[in-house]
């Protein structure tokens, strides 16, 4: 996905959709979301989650009945962030303990993505060489930020955010899991593709 600004592209965001079979046998999609870059001027624009939403209803109302889980890998407390925004459960999650089944499903998910790569006792990424990692100024977090309770949740989880590990993430995209705007642009999605 891309975000433009007149003919110049100003961010883009990948994704990968896969239909997997779990070890319980439950067939699911897994919508995978990777780097998300962002020109600093358009910080604050929401047409990147929109679209990401409107996405994720398309292919939800496309792919019926299956339950679609978003598989999102993060190497930014900003990244995270969108957790909250779209979802009300989402893992980890600093309110409360990942259920067993949830996490077994994530680490499911990310060993068959990833690999050795996937660091399952700390529900990390960790590349033996850097994928690419956050510049300086934008890995550096502000001292009145470290303390809200979401920002200190994901540093203490991802302490080595600043070499590029990477936070794997798990939500289930589904109408009544999401927020407000992201579940209206989930809908929409789903009404076009009808």
């Amino acid at each position: 996905m891309t975000l433009h600004h007149g003919a110049s592209v100003v961010g883009f965001s990948t994704q990968a959709l896969r239909r997997h079979v779990s070890q319980s046998g439950q067939a699911l999609l897994e919508l995978f979301s990777g780097d998300t870059v962002i020109d600093p001027a358009y910080w604050g624009s929401q047409a990147l989650s929109t679209g990401f939403a409107r996405l994720a209803g398309r292919l939800a109302h496309t792919h019926a009945p299956l339950p679609i889980y978003w598989l999102l890998i993060s190497k930014g407390y900003r990244t995270w962030r969108y957790l909250p925004l779209f979802a009300h459960e989402y893992w980890p999650n600093p309110g409360c303990p990942t259920p067993p089944a949830n996490q077994a499903l994530l680490d499911e998910l990310a060993r068959t993505r990833f690999g050795a790569a996937y660091d399952s006792s700390r529900g990390l990424l960790r590349f033996a060489d850097s994928q690419g990692h956050l510049q300086p100024e934008l890995a550096t977090v502000r001292a009145n930020l470290v303390e809200r309770p979401e920002i200190g949740f994901f540093l203490e989880r991802n302490p080595g955010y600043v070499r590029g590990d990477e936070l794997v993430c798990l939500t289930h995209l589904t109408p009544g899991n999401l927020r407000g705007p992201v579940l209206r642009a989930f809908m929409s999605g789903w009404h076009e593709a009808q």
